[in-house]
């Protein structure tokens, strides 16, 4: 803008135009112009750099040339630049026109510190197939539990809600499980705290606070996971929470949300009208259908509330001792009525240092209160199988005042009971109380800094209590006269850790080398306590041979381990990796108790070569190689190679004379029992181009497993049980991982980011006994079965005959062995598994100046479920049944006279989806309270927001091979956050 405007512009004007004029440039006041080019410290320049006035809104951006020109107030006395790889830098003008400016490298991305096993490394360091996510990545949308932060936010893990209900977790499965029936869950070590088992929680993971939740970092490989040898064949995620700082300034973070929670669909049923036409065209047997209208679904489900308020408070006190402490509590209804979870958490964490720095010390505490009204899940079915004829209550108390089928009063095990009846006067009531924590103190030698000792003890500690009561107006109760279950405590679970290690990290310039070793012991000890009580009838009388046999048990194991690893980086372009660990588990006999889990990676820094150092596209490419052996012996039980022996109850006893005696029974054992090993090989190649706006990796891996934990069937005589856990067979996953990010956007008051990740897992068994691998295999339900040849959980069916219109007709199933009989030899093993072959999630968010907008969505591509006709939800269809009725019917028309028709290949159907997990829309008012020092952002989102399915029932995604009978609800969620 010109400054000395020419008079003679001037003088045709009015005066009027002249006043305007000058308003105009009163309220503009003065202005300069300010050139400048930006270079990076090669002096190459720096295309679309921001240059930024400090304290307005007046920018603009470099040319190609790295140059820029900008017209600013006299006022501004500083420019701003930013440019995304590089350190932002505040320039002060002076009497300064033109300016030449340089910038330095921003290295935190790729320097960005990872949590590994025992340690810490630089993510351009890693050699292993490692995945990292914080904060700022996680999952925008509230979430009940903390898996639900990456749900599907990386290559190669696949997190499936278990249910629907109130406070239920995620099962998640990493790169395709490594298992047949030992457990397939990942290690998770929280804080340095390694957890065991469910401890009476709704999920593993449960008490924790996802406020709390700093980090996740997923060892996928087994180079990244060896470390953790006997219990990482299913990979190893390490979460951190939140710690305070040094700057001494206190913050204060309060945040509230409030969720609404509804079914998406319901099942299709007959309504009352068409259920009376469909009896009267059929005939009944028993009583005559009602005339009543009754929806038995919008009878027992409901819109459901929650809210969940944290408050949290960090910082340091004189600077010296950082501290982060919080208080959250949740309250949940379910979708199903009744259904309740209360959770209350606290945690403190202190950071401080001492003696120059040379001794660290981490404190961290974690508690939690859970408190359940868990609703009978058995209304689920029943509410679409309810006679919707008949009214929810009745004048008649007999029963409560509930409409039953009093014809059945005799048994009523052969009735279906009213839903309704079920929530209400069925109340199963839990509590579970926990404590997590640990102390770990690093200590930097004095007269050798490059030595560091590290101590590491903890706890997980948790207590249970369960109750369950029926009345007995109960129609199921009525005949024993009601129940009470009352068990204070349940179970009491004890795991104690105690670790050291030494680290010792060397730089020798000399020989363009740096070198670190890890060398620790590690002593973990789990015991839980199950506490069992006598049943009383609903007047305080105990029930007839409800007396425990024992009155608790007290199983226990322990592992002990050495380990060690070599970190060995030359010219910071070659980098080795190697590590041992020896276990112990006291879960197997003496001869097969100690397992060596090694494993080695290497990587190659491409972009350190001389051909690609200096390159302005490539700013990452990193190849790594990798192969490594894990364990596995959780969810086999403690004494399953020791001969044991169990009393009999009353009903089992002997009399002699007038004196019964308790029999004692020998139980069955494995002296041979031995470790699980899961071999993996992986290469990997990790990228970045354009200042890593644009990064990614792509990794291929397999693992084989060995001697895989199964319980098999053996013969009659062999051992004291139909059943043995045998090390029997082997099987295989391989496939390929690929992660994309970008950043399309940055600018300072915009920014756009992309995130997208697929996986393709293959999985086989190779091997399923020591001689003969023909037949069968070993079943894992009536119609799922595990094979060699094929994927883990199989579908195990008839072939359907068809009709010449495509209809199936009821009973007939093809005689594949040409015998003339129909049996299960005529059953075939389908080569559809209940585990998606593939994986995707995609993920954006967008930033304009206050306004944020982000949204996430996942498909799970090739994986079928099976709907049963007797037991599972999503097989009624269009249908109505009662006891009223002798025949049941589908829309097929199947009576289900025939059993085979229950194993039909017809129910098998592909269940791939596309889901919208959650869009979020929030708003940030900035510090806008209180003279600018409170700040304020609200948020709202949605979640479960559709699906794209061919799916028939009501949600396809599941990790069973059926439909969950819980539904997953849809989620609206407005929140408020404050911090001062």
């Amino acid at each position: 803008m010109e400054q000395n405007v020419p008079l003679k512009v001037l003088q045709p004007k009015t005066f009027l135009s002249m006043l305007l004029f000058l308003f105009c440039a009163l309220a503009i006041g003065q202005t300069k112009t300010i050139s400048g080019k930006v270079f990076d410290k090669s002096s190459n320049p720096l295309i679309g750099a921001s240059v930024l006035a400090k304290g307005t809104n007046t920018g603009t951006v470099t040319d190609f040339d790295g140059q820029f020109t900008l017209t600013i107030n006299d006022n501004v006395s500083t420019l701003i630049i930013s440019y995304l790889g590089y350190v932002t830098q505040e320039v002060t003008l002076g009497d300064q026109n033109s300016l030449v400016i340089t910038l330095e490298e921003d290295t935190k991305a790729l320097d960005e510190v990872v949590i590994i096993g025992y340690g810490t490394q630089k993510k351009k360091d890693l050699t292993g197939s490692v995945a990292s996510i914080s904060t700022e990545d996680f999952q925008k949308a509230p979430v009940t539990n903390v898996e639900g932060l990456i749900a599907n936010k990386l290559p190669g893990i696949q997190t499936t809600p278990f249910s629907g209900k109130p406070g239920a977790g995620s099962n998640i499965l990493i790169r395709g499980g490594s298992s047949l029936n030992a457990s397939n869950d990942p290690l998770f070590v929280v804080d340095g705290v390694p957890l065991e088992g469910w401890n009476d929680g709704p999920g593993i993971l449960s008490q924790l606070n996802p406020n709390d939740i700093e980090s996740f970092t997923v060892l996928k490989d087994a180079s990244a996971s060896a470390i953790y040898g006997s219990r990482a064949s299913n990979g190893v995620i390490i979460i951190t929470t939140k710690k305070g700082n040094l700057s001494g300034e206190t913050k204060v973070n309060i945040s509230s949300t409030t969720r609404v929670s509804k079914i998406i669909n319901k099942a299709s049923v007959l309504s009352a009208d068409q259920y009376r036409a469909l009896v009267n065209e059929i005939g009944y047997s028993n009583t005559p259908p009602g005339n009543a209208n009754t929806d038995w679904q919008d009878e027992v489900y409901q819109i459901a509330l929650a809210t969940e308020n944290n408050i949290s408070v960090s910082g340091a006190i004189k600077k010296t001792l950082p501290y982060r402490a919080s208080v959250s509590y949740l309250d949940q209804d379910g979708i199903l009525k009744t259904g309740n979870y209360k959770r209350l958490t606290a945690l403190v964490n202190l950071n401080p240092k001492f003696f120059d720095n040379h001794l660290k010390v981490n404190l961290n505490l974690k508690g939690s209160l859970e408190d359940q009204r868990i609703a009978n899940e058995s209304a689920l079915w029943t509410s679409t199988a309810f006679d919707p004829t008949q009214p929810v209550y009745v004048d008649d108390q007999t029963y409560g005042g509930y409409f039953q089928y009093t014809q059945f009063a005799s048994n009523p095990a052969l009735a279906i009971i009213n839903p309704v009846s079920m929530l209400y006067q069925v109340t199963n009531k839990s509590e579970n109380k926990r404590s997590v924590g640990n102390i770990q103190l690093d200590y930097s030698l004095h007269f050798l800094p490059d030595l560091h000792v590290n101590v590491n003890a903890g706890y997980d500690i948790a207590r249970g209590t369960y109750r369950a009561s029926a009345p007995a107006n109960y129609f199921p109760s009525n005949i024993s006269g009601g129940y009470i279950y009352d068990a204070n405590p349940s179970t009491e679970v004890k795991n104690t850790l105690l670790e050291s290690y030494l680290f010792y990290s060397k730089e020798l310039e000399s020989i363009k080398s740096k070198f670190d070793i890890t060398v620790g012991y590690s002593y973990n000890d789990f015991v839980t306590t199950n506490y069992f009580y006598p049943t009383y009838k609903a007047d305080g009388t105990k029930q007839p041979n409800s007396d425990p046999t024992f009155p608790f048990d007290k199983p226990s194991h322990s592992i002990i381990s050495f380990y060690g690893r070599l970190n060995y980086t030359l010219n910071e372009k070659y980098l080795l990796t190697a590590s041992l660990r020896d276990d112990g588990s006291s879960r197997f006999p003496d001869k097969n108790r100690w397992g060596l889990f090694p494993s080695v990676a290497l990587a190659w820094k491409i972009n350190q070569e001389n051909f690609l150092k200096n390159s302005k596209v490539v700013s990452n490419l990193k190849l790594r190689l990798s192969y490594g052996v894990t364990g596995q012996q959780d969810g086999i039980g403690n004494y399953v190679y020791i001969p044991g022996y169990s009393l009999g109850n009353a009903s089992n006893q002997y009399t002699f004379g007038n004196t019964p005696y308790t029999t004692v029974s020998p139980g069955v054992y494995n002296p041979d029992l031995k470790w699980e090993q899961t071999e993996a090989a992986n290469i990997g190649l990790d990228f970045g181009f354009l200042d890593n706006r644009i990064n990614g990796s792509i990794d291929v891996y397999q693992k084989k497993t060995k001697d895989l934990l199964n319980n098999t069937i053996i013969p009659l005589g062999v051992n004291f049980g139909n059943s043995l856990l045998l090390n029997i067979g082997n099987m295989e996953n391989k496939g390929v991982e690929f992660s994309l990010n970008a950043i399309p956007i940055q600018k300072d008051d915009m920014n756009w980011d992309i995130n997208f990740n697929f996986t393709y897992n293959e999985g086989k068994i190779t091997k399923l006994s020591n001689t003969n691998d023909s037949g069968v295999g070993l079943f894992s339900s009536s119609t799922i079965v595990n094979t060699v040849g094929y994927p883990r959980n199989t579908f195990y069916l008839y072939h359907q005959v068809y009709n010449q219109n495509g209809m199936p007709i009821e009973g007939q199933m093809r005689d594949l062995n040409n015998d003339g009989i129909l049996n299960a030899d005529d059953r075939y093993i389908t080569d559809k598994s209940t585990a998606p072959r593939y994986l995707m999630g995609f993920s954006t968010n967008f930033a304009w100046k206050k306004w944020s907008l982000s949204t996430s969505l996942h498909a799970n591509l090739d994986h079928y479920m099976f709907f049963h006709p007797y037991d599972n939800t999503v097989a009624i269809t269009n249908y109505q049944v009662s006891q009223n009725l002798n025949t049941l019917y589908y829309k097929t028309l199947f009576s289900h006279n025939d059993p085979a028709q229950g194993y039909s290949d017809f129910y098998l159907q592909n269940a791939s989806f596309l889901k919208m997990d959650n869009i979020t829309l929030g708003y940030n008012f900035g510090k806008t309270l209180v003279n600018s020092t409170v700040g304020l952002s609200i948020n709202a989102s949605v979640q479960n927001v559709f699906t794209i399915t061919n799916y028939d029932g009501l949600d396809p995604e599941s990790t069973g091979g059926y439909e969950n009978s819980y539904p997953v609800p849809r989620v609206y969620a407005l929140g408020l956050n404050i911090n001062f």
